[in-house]
């Protein structure tokens, strides 16, 4: 009898822990979908930066407590400092307390601390509002992933969220800057996109999220129609390795957003896709930056190809933008 008390009490605790761990699931709520995308955090785990950090703490619990939003992409350099488990484990009680689903796309600093990505993976796997997971462990980087965003009765997929690591610098001794999305990721992508078409018997809407952007940004920079603040150059690789262009192939992405350049926050089109930068948000400056830290706010709507977004901070709502799929 003993014996029979004990498996269930060691089932009850199984149970447990795997509801502890079951990820949510993300669903449009009144036709609408809102994402609010933080990037650039450098959060720095030393005495002296302490008061910077909370800053950015405070300021990212603001926006979610005003935006309410229904998932949180970290656009990479998050933590960028040794003691950084410290950093990452603040980040999710953050989110488990505010109770907001998360994902993360890894940035060149994530890189320059005393965790590999894989083992930051490790630690955002623990937490159950965390959506970040290794897709396919044979390509190149850590978090490359995919993830729906189903109607609101849960039965359909309606849009889709691609991560991709965009790396850090260029492995290549003849090619100098930073690294660029491999082939092997973006054949990744177009399987799974040909997928969702297939599953859905079209190309469903989908955004990417990255930490680096690719060269098409220097493209829009200057157009007339792209708004926002373009202070500084784009930072992108010098080698196309052709996400954009797989992009228009499968005529699933619609909107593409990335950190990585702290003084830019623009937002642009090109060849009917959108290319937009986030706002930075951490208050650790990397070097001279001039922007009011904020972030990205970007609502989906269930039944349209369409998104608004706009940069948020604490001194106002800037910069509407709306982007529809001819």
């Amino acid at each position: 009898m003993k014996r029979v008390k004990l498996l269930f009490a060691v089932l009850a605790v199984l149970l447990s822990l795997n509801a502890f761990c079951e990820k949510p699931t993300l669903k449009f709520k009144d036709h609408k979908f809102r994402i609010v995308q933080f990037t650039d955090l450098h959060w720095i785990n030393d005495a002296k930066y302490e008061q910077a950090d909370d800053s950015t703490y405070m300021l990212m619990r603001k926006v979610i407590e005003t935006e309410k939003p229904d998932m949180v992409v970290f656009t990479g350099d998050v933590v960028v400092s040794s003691g950084a488990t410290k950093g990452w484990e603040k980040l999710d009680d953050l989110m488990g307390e505010l109770k907001t689903p998360f994902a993360v796309a890894f940035g060149n600093h994530d890189t320059e601390t005393d965790l590999t990505k894989p083992q930051i993976l490790k630690i955002l796997e623990k937490s159950s509002y965390n959506l970040t997971y290794n897709a396919d462990k044979s390509i190149a980087g850590v978090g490359n992933c995919s993830f729906p965003i189903l109607s609101e009765n849960g039965k359909k997929d309606k849009w889709i969220i691609y991560l991709f690591d965009s790396h850090a610098y260029s492995q290549v001794k003849t090619v100098k800057g930073y690294d660029w999305i491999k082939h092997d990721q973006i054949d990744w992508y177009r399987k799974q996109s040909a997928n969702y078409t297939k599953e859905n018997s079209k190309p469903l809407p989908a955004l990417a999220f990255f930490h680096i952007p690719v060269p098409e940004y220097a493209t829009i920079k200057n157009q007339k129609e792209t708004v926002g603040n373009c202070v500084e150059d784009v930072c992108s690789p010098s080698l196309n390795s052709g996400l954009f262009a797989s992009f228009i192939d499968m005529k699933d992405v619609m909107g593409a957003f990335c950190g990585h350049d702290h003084n830019n926050d623009y937002i642009g089109t090109i060849d009917n896709i959108c290319l937009a930068y986030g706002r930075k948000t951490g208050y650790p400056a990397a070097y001279k930056e001039v922007l009011e830290r904020g972030a990205r706010v970007i609502d989906l709507y269930e039944n349209d190809s369409k998104f608004d977004t706009y940069i948020w901070a604490l001194s106002g709502q800037s910069f509407n933008y709306t982007f529809e799929r001819k």
